[in-house]
């Protein structure tokens, strides 16, 4: 008997427009051609999945909320059903876009988590980078949904812009603490292959990241946030995201959309192609590429591995010749440093 999968990506691959940083799939599109796609969505989630059977849905883009609030309503009414009686339902949303009606339309098909794509709080650096908000729209944004009770929200934010100063990091961080914002998700920035970066031959200044990852630790830590992921903070346990863990802990998830990756039974798959044509390209996992993935994910938690659970337990005892700079305290293997993990998995390799 098959083990019934938990947890769901959704991808939404739409953007008003596309932001120099960004190598994901993403389209600016006429609204036809999204509404299809929609519907097309709708149709494979309705055929492969049943009512009540994931734990946590993550609808990720792109831009989820570049959706119309019709299309909106459609697409989180359908998924509504899937949710089980305990749920995450989470949406990213790009702050210009949050309107009070559309908080409306995620409140009330049950989306009880909202990820922001903030990024600096710095609005000349926002415009350089091609983002359509302002810190002022994202005031807006998270105040409309704290109108309609969604007060789960995470915010992300990026470092390492070479035009980011101290300043910068420090008032990022002075956003949070006035805001009360639950959960932080703070991303070193990366030059990606496909980029508008890439193609502009954008370099990055590692000493000049190292300088604010630094800051972001010393200060957040001060006003009382936790790093229980490499890149996640927590005001308090209850809003540490359930459905990543899914994804550092290597359970199984499913996944739908063009650019939409998923992880079944050791066979990862991403669906590739063109917007009106796209198919699941499958990888099927070897026991050591399996057992790899599970350090490569899990090293990223604060609190690491379960030893209890017996395929972690049989990842640990694959490696464990080779494992250096991690500890076990509480049957949990975990890295001693959280900013040195690559270290530890090149030994891996």
């Amino acid at each position: 008997m098959s083990k019934v999968i938990k947890h769901l990506y959704v991808h939404i691959p739409f953007c008003k427009s596309i932001c120099t940083y960004c190598d994901f799939v993403r389209f600016v599109k006429d609204p036809q051609c999204v509404e299809s796609y929609i519907k097309k969505l709708i149709k494979q989630i309705q055929l492969q999945y049943k009512p009540k059977q994931f734990q946590t849905i993550y609808v990720g883009g792109g831009a989820p909320n570049y959706l119309s609030n019709k299309l909106l309503n459609m697409l989180l009414r359908t998924l509504n059903k899937y949710l089980d009686k305990h749920y995450e339902f989470t949406i990213e949303c790009n702050p210009e876009l949050l309107t009070y009606e559309q908080a409306q339309v995620m409140k009330s098909n049950g989306v009880n988590r909202g990820s922001i794509g903030v990024q600096t709080v710095n609005n000349t650096i926002l415009k350089k980078f091609h983002r359509q908000h302002t810190l002022n729209d994202v005031k807006t944004a998270i105040a409309n949904l704290r109108k309609v009770g969604i007060t789960n929200i995470s915010i992300d934010l990026i470092y390492g812009f070479n035009e980011q100063t101290n300043k910068d990091i420090l008032d990022a961080i002075k956003f949070i603490k006035m805001q009360h914002i639950p959960h932080v998700s703070w991303y070193a920035l990366e030059v990606k292959d496909g980029s508008i970066l890439s193609k502009q031959k954008y370099q990055l200044n590692d000493e000049h990241v190292e300088q604010h990852l630094a800051l972001i630790i010393k200060h957040m830590h001060a006003i009382n946030y936790n790093r229980y992921e490499v890149s996640s903070w927590s005001i308090d346990k209850p809003f540490e995201s359930q459905h990543n863990k899914a994804y550092w802990l290597t359970k199984d998830w499913s996944a739908v959309g063009l650019g939409a990756c998923g992880f079944e039974n050791r066979n990862y798959y991403s669906y590739v192609g063109t917007i009106d044509n796209y198919k699941k390209q499958v990888t099927k996992y070897l026991l050591s590429d399996y057992y790899f993935q599970i350090m490569l994910m899990g090293f990223r938690l604060k609190e690491g591995l379960d030893l209890s659970n017996p395929i972690y337990k049989g990842a640990y005892e694959y490696f464990k010749d080779k494992l250096k700079d991690v500890s076990i305290n509480n049957n949990h293997l975990t890295a001693n440093n959280l900013n040195l993990i690559d270290n530890i998995l090149i030994e891996l390799i």
